[in-house]
């Protein structure tokens, strides 16, 4: 039994538990665990979102001609970009995701398009998200 896996931008958040997903997957290499997607079309999406987040977060992070991100403001982004739509779409202050493949596909038929998002009301909750409350 072989079944394909594709990419997961979110694939920290899921197995830190702050997320879940219903594509989710772990795989290991070298005793290295990892998360993957088991739906292509799902992982394209996630993909393009993430994309699209990082593309405009540049202001919020501060982070302007800055190819390479660390873990946290990836993270910032991510996170920080999938809380803010939860709260738009299902006006929700929840501080975790139950399923980021449910989020991802309300977000694509709510705006049709993720350069549609309303990243001036998402950048706030990205830059000022952290990852572990001190």
């Amino acid at each position: 039994m072989s079944s394909k896996h594709y990419t997961c931008p979110f694939s920290h958040l899921i197995l830190s538990g702050r997320c879940g997903c219903e594509f989710a997957a772990k795989d290991c290499i070298a005793e290295k665990e990892f998360g993957t997607c088991l739906n292509e079309s799902t992982s394209n999406d996630c993909q393009s979102l993430y994309q699209q987040l990082r593309n405009n977060s540049n202001f919020a992070l501060k982070s302007h001609h800055q190819s390479n991100l660390s873990v946290g403001q990836q993270a910032k982004i991510k996170m920080g970009g999938l809380l803010a739509l939860q709260e738009i779409i299902h006006q929700s202050p929840a501080d975790n995701i139950d399923d980021i493949a449910t989020l991802v596909n309300t977000i694509k038929h709510q705006y049709g398009d993720f350069k549609k998002l309303p990243f001036s009301k998402l950048m706030p909750r990205i830059a000022k998200f952290k990852f572990r409350v001190r």
